[in-house]
């Protein structure tokens, strides 16, 4: 009768495995902070390149609101200095995805060195199996014929 195999370290290959679904949700969450962050960019830019519109339309020829325009001044300054501030997370968070990846990349490595030694058992238990399977056949093969030789001679 064959003995199922049992992983000794199974426990274990279900915690590494957790660990890197937990990076990897990490990294993903990482990666939508990024996304966002460079959208943001990107709607500041549209913002700023609105105001220098409107700046722009305020200054028409005999048609100058002093007050408006520092308004916009104002603002534009404001806006550039949002985009500064959002490059400046924006190389943060990447700086921080590439150290996540990191722990990714090793809490994977982490795993697959348990299932390399998972399978190198499993494969092991399965050759030690087929050889006692085989040990017990030629047994009864060596029987059967002691047996017939037995009952011929008899």
């Amino acid at each position: 009768m064959a003995r199922q195999f049992t992983f000794r370290f199974d426990t274990m290959l279900r915690l590494r495995q957790q660990r890197e679904d937990e990076h990897k949700r990490i990294v993903a969450s990482r990666l939508r902070e990024i996304g966002d962050a460079k959208a943001m960019i990107d709607e500041l830019h549209n913002q700023i390149e609105a105001e220098v519109q409107a700046i722009r339309v305020g200054q028409s020829p005999g048609n100058i609101d002093l007050q408006q325009t520092v308004r916009h001044r104002h603002w534009l300054g404001h806006l550039h200095r949002t985009v500064l501030e959002t490059e400046a997370k924006l190389r943060g968070l990447e700086a921080r995805l590439a150290q996540e990846r990191s722990a990714l990349a090793e809490a994977a490595k982490q795993r697959r060195i348990l299932e390399k030694l998972k399978d190198r058992q499993k494969r092991r238990h399965q050759m030690d199996e087929d050889r006692a399977e085989t040990r017990e056949d030629d047994e009864m093969a060596t029987m059967r014929f002691h047996f017939e030789r037995g009952t011929a001679s008899g």
